[in-house]
């Protein structure tokens, strides 16, 4: 929780200073000059930094943000759906379903996982938008590329995951390639994805080909899979705190609304058309797969081990068996022919959605008062305390030892060979300066700030040029009696790739505006 608190406080403060999309933190992550702005999308933040804003207070802000979302998941599973042909009901019933569904809950309140939580806002869109490319209505290929490239810039590891089930439809579908116009719709939004998601995509490459970064939180992915017994009694009781259970990891479930629904879609198997037939053995399939059943050890020594949690794959069941939910609620519904009986029968079916995660959020309400550590202790959660991680400050920073580490996190710097620790820090927008004396007048300074392209180094408007030694940390020599300032600058990639995304981004929305007026 604090590590994306300080993220959304971090772009909160750059807004203020004029720049919507910074690079270099400074702020907060314990004043560090940190690069997570080009690792880690940032650009679904900005709903929650300009709520803090407007409101004037960090929690009723990233509230608003997370309902905000939750409200754009309900209108884009609801035009997923209608374009499935479903009915207005059974549309509006798998928007409601998937919005309050538990694992979608747990990705909000019990993990805080922030960019997961959003990213499973776009992911309905990029699978419908192939599906339509190969065998549905080859003019909506537009929601692929705003869907997948949304979804990145949301969350790296929920577009990694998006991608393998598109593959899934792809291998399914691909019969539909048989028609020309289908496959330049396909290369089309594949081009258009890269567009749309340069702002992210081109800046990460960049210094991913600068320097040497570890894999962020790699993990032992067995370890984290849910036994299968564990993962079913989970859904049936409806879990969603850590606290009701012996490993936090374990919290992680599909619900008891979506394990109805899975457990009626068997029955009514041969009932369903072929997409619910899909919905249901990809959704059960992957419900295995993110249990201890799998072999996710053989994994290890691939590309996947990058998810770290089998349990990810639930946002993908999440999405599968909402649909399902909607069908059956909907037929539950409609099997009653009086007008009076069957408002009373709707009214009961959002009861049946929505209590379970009443009931859920409740419990972990509750719980979570009488810890120690949660969010009504302020303290843990800003970037003065002591009780932390280190933000998880090794993430994103270049290979390098742990004393050059411990210098960065703690403002220690090497001057004239001595350790000094500097106090008197300013950060701005993009860069951090010290006042320090200690490092004014100097011969050579190894300043606690890792080396990453495009960093600048000024004593007032002087651009000073410095070393990287084996360090990693940067050095400069015969420093004068100013601040020294270290300022990232957008190289001409970074700048470039933010115009591709906006300019994309305009051409998306004024092309799907022409389409829904030309339908109508």
């Amino acid at each position: 929780m604090p590590y994306h608190i300080n993220r959304i406080q971090e772009l909160t403060d750059n807004i203020k200073e004029g720049n919507w999309y910074p690079y270099l933190y400074s702020h907060h992550f314990k004043d560090t000059a940190y690069l997570l702005g080009v690792f880690y999308p940032q650009l679904t933040l900005i709903p929650f930094a300009l709520a803090c804003l407007l409101v004037k207070n960090y929690v009723t802000g990233i509230y608003i943000g997370m309902s905000f979302f939750s409200f754009l998941t309900m209108i884009n599973v609801y035009v997923v759906m209608k374009k499935l042909k479903r009915t207005q009901l059974e549309s509006f019933l798998t928007s409601v379903v998937y919005c309050f569904c538990t694992y979608r809950s747990i990705n909000a309140f019990s993990r805080f996982a922030l960019g997961e939580y959003i990213g499973m806002t776009f992911i309905p869109l990029a699978m419908y938008g192939l599906y339509a490319i190969l065998v549905g209505n080859r003019r909506d290929w537009v929601f692929l590329p705003i869907g997948l490239s949304f979804t990145l810039l949301s969350h790296v590891l929920s577009a990694f995951l998006c991608i393998c089930i598109l593959i899934i439809i792809f291998i399914t579908c691909i019969k539909g390639l048989k028609d020309i116009k289908r496959l330049k719709a396909l290369i089309l939004s594949c081009f258009l994805f890269v567009c749309s998601s340069a702002i992210f995509i081109f800046p990460f490459l960049e210094q991913e080909s600068f320097n040497n970064y570890n894999q962020p939180s790699p993990t032992y992915m067995p370890g984290f899979a849910p036994n299968l017994s564990t993962l079913l009694m989970n859904s049936l009781s409806n879990l969603l705190s850590v606290f009701q259970v012996p490993n936090w990891w374990e919290v992680s479930n599909v619900g008891f609304v979506l394990l109805i629904a899975f457990l009626w879609g068997i029955i009514k198997f041969k009932q369903l058309n072929l997409v619910n037939k899909f919905f249901v053995i990809y959704g059960g399939i992957l419900f295995l797969i993110s249990s201890s059943i799998f072999p996710w050890s053989i994994f290890m020594a691939t590309p996947i081990r990058v998810i770290q949690f089998p349990f990810r794959l639930l946002e993908i069941v999440s999405i599968l068996l909402s649909p399902i939910a909607g069908l059956m609620l909907t037929r539950v519904i409609n099997y009653v022919k009086e007008t009076q009986l069957k408002m009373i029968i709707f009214i009961g079916t959002i009861l049946f959605i929505v209590l379970p995660w009443y009931s859920s959020i409740e419990t972990f309400i509750h719980l979570g008062k009488n810890q120690n550590n949660n969010f009504y202790n302020g303290m843990i959660y800003s970037a003065k305390s002591h009780d932390m991680t280190n933000w998880w400050l090794d993430q994103y920073t270049p290979q390098m030892n742990k004393e050059d580490y411990n210098k960065i996190i703690n403002h220690k710097a090497t001057v004239d060979g001595k350790v000094v620790k500097l106090k008197n820090i300013r950060p701005i927008s993009n860069g951090i300066v010290y006042f320090d004396n200690d490092i004014r007048n100097k011969h050579k300074i190894t300043l606690p700030v890792a080396q990453y392209k495009n960093l600048k180094v000024y004593q007032k408007n002087k651009m000073k040029k410095y070393d990287i030694e084996k360090s990693s940390l940067i050095t400069i020599k015969n420093t004068s009696n100013l601040p020294i300032t270290v300022k990232y600058i957008p190289s001409f990639i970074d700048i470039i790739s933010v115009y591709m995304s906006i300019i994309t981004w305009l051409a998306l929305l004024i092309y799907s505006t022409k389409r829904y007026f030309r339908s109508r």
